[in-house]
């Protein structure tokens, strides 16, 4: 019989770590695919591979960061395999996103707005990283596991996603003034 756990103690302390940065991860996966459900069903799936690998976790190590690599692996994984699909439109969608009257809210909000819009734009390296180092806090020796490349080059990707917003940036508030 195969046996994901030596003992239940393994299991509780998967699941405790789990518990404990289940936030992080949700907020990782929404950020990543920009979608409520998705992120839901990416870190159910991160979770449940995660949960089947337990074994492999090296205790002492970074349990967040572990997961976070899972989740971004799926992602990955998720985005080539439907990139290779056709692109399918939803009507609904379609039909409510044209029926949507004029924005007509305040500079704040249309700055929120631009501003996801212009990380949304950012190559998917560039975005992961700047989201592990902001939103989630990580040091770069955390985003470096996370993303498995060294660290010079979170650095690099950090930098160079900073540029880029401060550019869309610039470019935004030249435009609405």
């Amino acid at each position: 019989m195969f046996r994901l756990f030596q003992n239940e103690k393994s299991k509780e302390s998967f699941e405790d770590n789990l518990l404990e940065h289940i936030d992080s991860l949700y907020n990782f996966a929404y950020r990543l695919t920009r979608n409520r459900e998705e992120a839901e069903d990416l870190v159910q799936e991160a979770s449940f591979r995660g949960f089947k690998a337990y074994h492999k976790f090296a205790e002492g190590t970074n349990f967040k960061a572990w997961m976070f690599t899972i989740v971004r692996n799926i992602f990955i994984n998720e985005y080539r395999k439907k990139s290779r699909e056709p692109l399918k439109v939803n009507y609904e969608e379609v039909e409510n996103f044209i029926s949507l009257p004029e924005f007509t809210g305040f500079e704040e909000e249309l700055f929120s707005e631009a501003l996801q819009q212009s990380l949304g734009q950012l190559p998917e390296e560039l975005r992961t990283t700047l989201m592990l180092f902001y939103v989630e806090e990580l040091p770069y020796k955390e985003i470096a596991e996370v993303m498995k490349c060294p660290i010079g080059t979170v650095m690099s990707r950090l930098f160079m996603a900073r540029q880029c917003m401060k550019k869309k940036m610039i470019l935004l508030a030249k435009k609405e003034y």
